[in-house]
């Protein structure tokens, strides 16, 4: 009678297990997918112009030859927006010739 017990307890937990691997005992979680919209409204919101790379040019020399005053901005937020404006691009990566978009921090003052 025990062995039987045994087998019937040992049925029960692998159908259990199979069970629960095949199907799940918890109800799925649909798999929706949320975008966000970030990037799109910081695209708007960031002002720009665009300039096409001349030779030596850096992404600090075209802005503080665009700006009319003394360039404040933090490089790290510089760098930061012209990645966001260019898809990523690294901005020591640029090539002269490309036109890229820059954003224009004067626009804001």
């Amino acid at each position: 009678m025990k062995k039987i017990a045994g087998l019937l307890v040992a049925v029960l937990v692998i159908l259990s297990i199979y069970n629960d691997m095949d199907k799940g005992t918890l109800p799925a979680a649909k798999n929706t997918r949320i975008e966000s919209n970030d990037k799109k409204v910081e695209k708007e919101i960031l002002p720009f112009f665009e300039h096409t790379v001349k030779p030596g040019d850096t992404v600090i020399s075209v802005l503080d030859s665009y700006s009319k005053s003394p360039f404040e901005v933090p490089v790290a937020k510089a760098v930061e927006d012209f990645k966001k404006l260019n898809d990523g691009i690294d901005p020591q990566k640029i090539k002269f010739g490309h036109t890229y978009k820059f954003p224009d921090y004067s626009k804001g003052d």
